[in-house]
């Protein structure tokens, strides 16, 4: 119902303007926040060589790459605007109680993949640190990094505003380029074959936001529909690439060996980082529910379709229809719909997009 009601004030001025008075009293404080940190970090990019540090801090944040690359994210927006900037991983052995969910070898090799991605990203050095050391650069978020509490909460909002009240156009080398897969040195055996990608959750934990058996069936029969000549590259961890393939060859929807006609490819080199070239080297990215995968979608220039049931830290400050963030295209599409986001189908949202 809260969501209906939403919907229906989202179509006029008048109910747009209710639902921001609504959030302004709701996130008050918290976007106050942000405000001055935003007025803080536009008038270094204001100056020249403005000196700015992002820190990283793993005792406040979960072992999760969708959060991390929100933050790396914003690093790069002020690299991409004239900002010295520099990146820092904090990471002194105390770590957040969700670490707990790997063992001591793949802690290491998250912060190992922490290290590879802000590294590509940024095409700069970065550094691991076991205490912050005194600097004369500004810290972004400072009361929050000295103090030892989560930013990369804010760091979506953060830095929508930062794009929002710009009177710049967005910097040419901000959004991860569609053919960035290609540098990335992923190797390819799909050269000429046009293809689209799907993510599909399976998580260490929250496992309400993993899909079930129907809803992967459904996925990939609507995404076949919508694009009948494209290959279908499946995103995920091992365990969920070996689940899907099993729940489509029984239902006959993927046929055993390997051949020309194959419909469905799964990712060829599991992992985060392997799985982010095929993303951006795709023609469209699909996503049903959870899965930080979708956070590479977002800050690029890919078309994607993503259904959630959770507004997540981007989308709770969000009023503007299936647009998630600032800088998002009109084929870029974040669709909240927490009542039936198991069962909408993807053509459904596909077809409301367009016409709209």
């Amino acid at each position: 119902m809260r969501s209906q009601i939403g919907s229906l004030l989202r179509k006029s001025s008048l109910g747009r303007s209710a639902l921001e008075h609504y959030y302004e009293s709701r996130w008050g404080p918290f976007n106050s926040s942000i405000k001055k940190e935003c007025k803080k970090l536009r008038a270094l990019l204001d100056t020249e060589q403005a000196s700015i540090r992002i820190v990283y801090d793993n005792l406040t944040c979960p072992p999760a790459y969708g959060e991390f690359v929100q933050v790396v994210m914003l690093a790069r927006y002020l690299k991409a605007s004239g900002g010295d900037v520099k990146f820092i991983i904090l990471d002194d052995g105390e770590r957040r109680d969700d670490w707990c969910y790997l063992d001591l070898e793949e802690q290491e090799s998250f912060v190992r993949d922490q290290i590879e991605i802000a590294t590509r990203i940024l095409s700069s050095e970065i550094e691991v640190l076991k205490g912050i050391p005194n600097s004369s650069s500004y810290t972004v978020l400072g009361a929050n990094v000295f103090a030892r509490t989560a930013i990369y909460t804010k760091t979506p909002l953060l830095l929508n505003t930062l794009i929002e009240t710009s009177k710049e156009p967005l910097p040419a080398d901000f959004l991860l380029p569609a053919g960035w897969g290609k540098e990335l040195g992923e190797e390819r055996d799909l050269q000429d074959v046009p293809f689209v990608a799907c993510n599909v959750r399976k998580g260490l934990w929250a496992s309400d936001r993993d899909s079930v058996q129907e809803q992967v069936i459904a996925d990939v029969r609507e995404i076949r529909k919508l694009f009948p000549n494209h290959r279908i590259v499946l995103l995920s961890s091992h365990a969920g690439i070996e689940w899907v393939s099993s729940v489509l060859l029984e239902s006959g929807d993927l046929h055993s060996g390997t051949s020309e006609a194959q419909i469905l490819i799964p990712q060829p080199t599991t992992g985060y980082i392997n799985a982010m070239a095929w993303l951006l080297s795709a023609d469209e990215y699909f996503q049903r529910e959870g899965g930080g995968m979708g956070t590479i979608a977002i800050f690029s220039e890919v078309p994607y379709l993503i259904v959630s049931k959770d507004r997540g830290i981007h989308y709770q400050h969000q009023l503007d229809g299936f647009k998630v963030v600032a800088w998002a295209s009109p084929r870029q599409r974040f669709v909240y719909r927490p009542l039936d986001s198991h069962r909408v189908l993807f053509s459904d949202l596909n077809t409301t997009a367009e016409a709209s």
